[in-house]
């Protein structure tokens, strides 16, 4: 039996939007077709009844640990009261409090996208190193997540789905690459999360029959404009991902595995007094600007845009113009020599 509590959060001619305990529940009142990223019904689904965002927390790992999430979504939609022939989901570790919803509307046309987003454990950007190897449905989980639900007032046809879920996709990933998300598994700005997931959801007994959901259409701006503005929500509340968190030094050096000790354990100061200090450079936004300019040259180089030896006297004349040292011949040849070069430098100026 599940627990009492259950809140109606929209009550829509399409759908209901129900939080109950640690899952969202939408709830399809009429003809639907979808895409999904779901164990149990996933793929292109017709006149499903439910669809769920289900977080999955410690008391759970040990159901999923052996890979075998159909089960484990049947048992969950089960305990939830719904028919599992009938529903399908996503999981997540994100907290079901922390969802975002975002609305958008032009004229007869309406899209609704519910968020939510955790990406500072297992954030990655598309191409890095994987983290596991499936063979044979074994493999081991890392749970994160962005998960998007984005529900369309109007009659689309399956393929248009994939289409949504391409823009929808591109929308997301440019959340995280505005806010500088770092990967967790190369120094990388992050594209999404290891797990992420989507689905579209379409009204098929909307008279409104759209074909295109592509970023040049009106939905296709819709899709976008609704699933940035709930997955920058989403990813505040969940983990306080904003503008404001990337907006000091050490932020912006994190993705190449740079903290404070890598400052301090260069100089010799005591740690109280040079706390002071570097609290003041850290927080400094044009400070946040110049190493941020660094960084731009450096993804350059990673990118393959530039060489190495094209950003060496750019480089020094930052460092040198806009730190006021005087920065000895050292022979630069990758880019951690430039990040150790950027470290020194930082330090001469705050002490010399």
């Amino acid at each position: 039996m599940i627990k009492d509590f259950s809140a109606t959060i929209i009550n829509d001619l399409f759908f209901n939007l129900i939080k109950r305990e640690d899952s969202i529940v939408i709830n399809l009142k009429k003809d639907n077709n979808l895409l999904i990223s779901s164990w149990l019904n996933g793929g292109i689904c017709h006149n499903m009844e439910n669809v769920v965002n289900l977080t999955v927390d410690g008391t759970d790992y040990d159901d999923v640990s052996d890979g075998d999430f159909n089960d484990f979504q049947k048992n969950k939609f089960k305990y939830l009261g719904l028919n599992p022939e009938k529903t399908t989901g996503l999981l997540t570790s994100a907290c079901m409090d922390n969802l975002a919803i975002s609305i958008k509307k032009y004229e007869e046309l309406k899209v609704t996208s519910i968020v939510t987003a955790g990406a500072d454990k297992n954030a990655v950007k598309a191409g890095d190193n994987a983290s596991f190897y499936e063979y044979n449905n074994n493999y081991f989980n890392h749970f994160g997540t962005i998960n998007i639900i984005t529900i369309i007032d109007a009659n689309l046809q399956d393929g248009s789905l994939v289409t949504a879920s391409i823009t929808a996709t591109e929308a997301k990933s440019s959340v995280l690459q505005d806010l500088k998300i770092e990967s967790q598994y190369s120094s990388n700005i992050a594209t999404g999360t290891g797990t992420d997931g989507i689905c579209i959801i379409s009204n098929k007994d909307s008279d409104n029959h759209l074909e295109n959901a592509g970023k040049h259409s009106k939905l296709g701006e819709l899709i976008a404009k609704s699933v940035r503005e709930a997955t920058k929500e989403a990813l505040y509340l969940q983990t306080f991902m904003s503008e404001d968190f990337q907006k000091t030094v050490l932020s912006r050096l994190s993705r190449f595995n740079i903290g404070f000790d890598d400052f301090y354990i260069q100089v010799v100061s005591d740690k109280e007094d040079y706390l002071y200090n570097f609290y003041k450079f850290n927080k400094n936004s044009q400070n946040v600007a110049f190493v941020s300019s660094v960084i731009n040259l450096i993804d350059e180089v990673q990118l393959g845009l530039l060489d190495i030896n094209d950003i060496l006297i750019p480089v020094n004349i930052l460092l040198t113009s806009y730190l006021g040292v005087s920065i000895e011949n050292k022979k630069i040849e990758n880019i951690e020599d430039i990040l150790d070069l950027l470290i020194t430098s930082v330090n001469r100026h705050l002490f010399d």
